[in-house]
């Protein structure tokens, strides 16, 4: 036990320096072969809370029927109707080759939409429209007026000012390399739009849907990575020279940076969990906590050297004094990242244990890399040291000065802050998390809402008690709610087994409106479902709409695009409806993408709440056992947490709606503001403990040994993370604005509230 003394193990580590620094490059080096398989998986349903209902039920849906991920085309006329010979052929040709798209398992469009009609006592299907080129425009002009009445296509393949259609095009890349296999889908595609776009200028022709989106994301990330990182790192290298005024110290901070990024990254490989669109928040991370490690090291060296000491005594004596908060800053942060494990988001859980393995890294290579190696070399103090400690004296001088204020300004001014978190709005909308600066995807999403309004699909599940669809008390019931959907202000359009069955008892009763209803025989609607889907071509079958047993259907409504907030409030009603009118047993909740999206912000919160609050119990502990002083860990807990709630209060001012990554940041600056405390109760401690000196003047000695320190680290922290500002993932810019919020908020707390809490409650005698 007496060699693990931070004395003893310091004179160990800068008497074997070569040794250590050998070992640390064959770290980098085994570690490093894991880089190779680092993969990228851009699923956003990889994001779903994994035992969340609203999970379950999508999945199930999904399992029942045929998969609602689709690639839409959508194609407007920008001033005349689409029922041109021209515009319908290029519909007609566009559907005919989605058909040869890699993976694609269905197609459905204007033109090879089944249309049914009798001819005498035959049920005749055709295509909707086939062969426009050589259709009468008579012919073309009774279909544009037929459309009207499908109420299946009419709303929802194409809008009601006739001026807007989709194709809809069902894509399944196979396991393994399902990803890569989606690009060469995406790619296939784009290619005859190109094509397309070209030879139609009259047209307005725009892709979207969820697949899209995952294509978009790893292109995004990577033509961000090559500017955002190298931005980042000259910001903050310039930052840490300007500061510290020390080449040294920049180089120091770029070798650890790039060691720790290269064992990260590797480790990553190794445990084999996919990256994805979050990717570009690890390297920041762990950029800005070697950062910090390296600033705290080469502070005390500089400090050390002023007085006259060598470069070897200098970073053994920063080392001393280093060693114990720097691996008690390394735990609890990890601590903090770790508890991101409570959540039910595996793509969040990975990244708070990426970065935590990051931290470790962090954590190694200034200690047993940075600090042996740099001990070799004659580096010379910056003449601004001396201004630097004054600087943080007078800080310290004016906080004592001033306690009696403090102690009830700064609580109250947080409380307030803290007494505006119920203005904010958990709330997301997946489909405008992008910025047009690297796509269009965003702004498209809401242009075909306009036009057409099916970019929020919400599927229902109903079940048959008697295992058949074709029961007329069952169609009945499903036919009411479709009716009572389709009178909601928030629905477009509506699609479901009732509409299909009441068209063909029309049909088979020579068009006559009037049996536009649900067959009375269940004999009698199973046998028009058999002919009916005899005369489907191939692919277009039921199993998008009917199970295999033929025991449920599945009910699709497309409603307004909202957001999150919007859609749950409207859930509600939708499950009032189906409790007071007895359908709850029959008819599911919604379900679909969206649907779960809705859901994810509020569920990150709650999940984070608790994370975040055993993290602080358990660093709360940590802190108390170490200093072996329980009141410490407790006083310690104050600085750590109203930052955070004073941020949200600053939040809701400023923006006030929650996304899931604002509640990353949640967790994620949590572990970083306890890096503040951390720092200052050490040296407070050791001047307390080790060198006899009063409360008061333990807080001087604190704030001349870090309080730069923790300057330099919150300038140049929060430079960094609003770099994220130029990412075109629009959570990311929530993320950096409010951690960088809580980082300020940290520094005011840590400097003018925690000293004055230490001096009032510490009455230990030595």
């Amino acid at each position: 036990m007496e060699f693990l003394k931070k004395e003893n193990l310091s004179k160990f580590i800068i008497n074997n320096r070569v040794l250590f620094i050998i070992a640390s490059l064959l770290v980098v080096v085994i570690l490093g072969k894991g880089v190779t398989n680092v993969t990228f998986n851009p699923d956003m349903e990889r994001f779903f809370p994994t035992d969340h209902f609203a999970t379950s039920l999508s999945n199930e849906i999904d399992d029942t029927f045929i998969r609602t991920d689709n690639i839409v085309i959508a194609i407007n006329a920008k001033k005349d109707s689409i029922f041109s010979k021209r515009t319908l052929s290029l519909i007609e040709n566009l559907t005919e080759k989605s058909w040869t798209v890699p993976y694609s398992i269905r197609v459905d469009s204007l033109t090879n939409y089944s249309y049914v009609r009798s001819v005498g006592d035959d049920l005749l299907v055709e295509p909707f429209i086939e062969n426009a080129l050589s259709l009468e425009d008579s012919f073309i002009a009774e279909r544009e007026k037929i459309v009207e009445g499908e109420e299946i296509i009419y709303g929802s393949l194409i809008s009601k000012d006739k001026k807007t259609t989709v194709i809809s095009i069902v894509v399944d890349p196979p396991n393994p390399d399902a990803n890569l296999k989606l690009i060469d889908t995406v790619d296939f595609i784009l290619a005859y739009l190109d094509e397309a776009k070209t030879n139609h200028p009259e047209l307005d022709i725009r892709m979207l849907g969820t697949p899209y989106q995952e294509y978009i994301s790893p292109k995004m990330v990577l033509a961000e990575m090559p500017i955002i990182m190298p931005s980042m790192l000259i910001l903050i290298l310039v930052s840490v020279f300007f500061l510290l005024r020390s080449v040294f110290a920049v180089i120091a901070t770029v070798l650890v940076i790039f060691l720790s990024l290269i064992s990260t990254f590797g480790s990553v490989g190794y445990i084999g969990n996919p990256l994805n669109q979050m990717v570009i928040t690890i390297p920041i991370l762990i950029i800005t906590l070697a950062l910090a490690d390296c600033v705290h090291l080469f502070s005390i060296f500089f400090q050390q050297r002023i007085k006259g000491y060598s470069s070897k005594e200098s970073m053994l004596r920063s080392l001393e004094l280093n060693l114990q908060p720097l691996f008690l800053t390394t735990l609890t942060t990890c601590i903090g990242f770790l508890s991101f494990n409570v959540l039910d988001v595996p793509p969040l859980r990975d990244l708070g244990n990426f970065v935590s393995i990051g931290i470790a890294m962090a954590f190694i290579f200034t200690i047993f890399f940075a600090a042996p190696l740099f001990s070799f070399f004659d580096i010379k103090s910056p003449k601004s040291v001396n201004q630097q400690v004054n600087l943080s004296r007078r800080i310290a001088k004016f906080s004592l000065r001033n306690s009696k204020t403090l102690l009830w300004s700064v609580p109250l001014v947080s409380l307030l802050l803290i007494s505006l978190i119920p203005l904010n709005v958990l709330d997301e909308n997946p489909t405008q998390m992008y910025d047009e600066g690297f796509t269009s995807f965003s702004a498209d999403t809401l242009w075909l809402d306009e036009m057409l309004g099916v970019t929020f699909p919400v599927s229902f599940k109903a079940d048959s008690k008697n295992g058949s669809v074709s029961e007329p008390e069952f169609l009945n019931k499903v036919d009411n709610f479709t009716k009572w959907l389709e009178t909601q202000d928030e629905v477009n359009h509506v699609t479901s087994l009732a509409h299909t069955m009441k068209n063909l008892n029309k049909s088979m009763n020579g068009d006559d409106p009037k049996w536009k209803k649900i067959p009375d025989s269940e004999e009698l609607s199973s046998q028009y479902l058999f002919f009916y889907e005899m005369s489907l071509p191939m692919g277009l079958d039921l199993n998008s709409s009917i199970s295999q047993d033929r025991s449920s259907t599945k009910i699709s409504a497309n409603l307004d695009d909202m957001s999150g907030k919007e859609f749950l409030e409207f859930d509600k009603e939708i499950r009032a409806h189906l409790e007071r009118n007895d359908l709850s047993e029959i008819i599911s909740p919604a379900a679909g993408f969206r649907v779960v999206f809705s859901h994810i912000s509020s569920v990150i919160v709650n999940s984070l709440f608790y994370g975040v609050f055993f993290g602080l119990f358990l660093i709360t502990l940590i802190l108390g056992l170490f200093f072996r002083s329980i009141p410490f860990g407790i006083l310690s807990a104050f600085p750590n947490v109203l930052p955070i709630g004073a941020a949200f209060g600053i939040w809701a001012l400023y923006d006030g709606q929650v996304g899931f990554m604002v509640a990353v940041g949640m967790g994620s600056t949590l572990g970083i503001i306890v890096d503040f405390t951390v720092h200052l109760l050490s040296k407070y401690d050791l001047a307390r403990r080790e060198m006899g000196q009063t409360p008061e003047e333990a807080v001087v000695f604190a704030f001349e040994s870090v309080g730069f320190a923790l300057i330099v680290m919150t300038i140049v922290i929060s430079l960094g993370f609003l770099v994220l500002n130029l990412v075109n993932f629009m959570p990311l810019h929530d993320f950096a604005r409010f951690s960088t919020i809580s980082f300020v908020m940290a520094l005011f707390i840590d400097f003018l509230l925690f000293p004055n809490l230490l001096v009032r409650y510490d009455k230990r005698k030595f």
